[in-house]
């Protein structure tokens, strides 16, 4: 029974990549999906903390050993350019 589950697992990711490869349009159309059908895996973590000069250093690894530090949780699919802001329209 597991060999028969397995070989029609294989069989159906095999016909899913031919078609995949044969079809750019439904590749284009995926792209990027899997973000939003799992979240976490565009999560990271960044380090903030100060070298020894003074100066602030963000890194994606964390800092020599015995330094303070802040961890800030990051999305790589969001967009994180502010918009215009809003025209006032009491004024003329």
């Amino acid at each position: 029974m597991k060999i028969k589950l397995l070989i029609l697992i294989t069989l159906l990711a095999t016909t899913g990549y031919y078609y995949l490869s044969q079809h750019p349009e439904v590749t284009k159309k995926l792209e990027g999906k899997v973000h939003q059908v799992l979240p976490e895996l565009n999560q990271g973590t960044l380090y903030k903390w100060q070298n020894s000069k003074g100066e602030w250093q963000v890194t994606d690894v964390p800092p020599p050993q015995g330094t303070s530090f802040t961890t800030i949780k990051t999305q790589d699919q969001v967009n994180v350019m502010p918009g215009m802001p809003a025209k006032d329209k009491t004024k003329h």
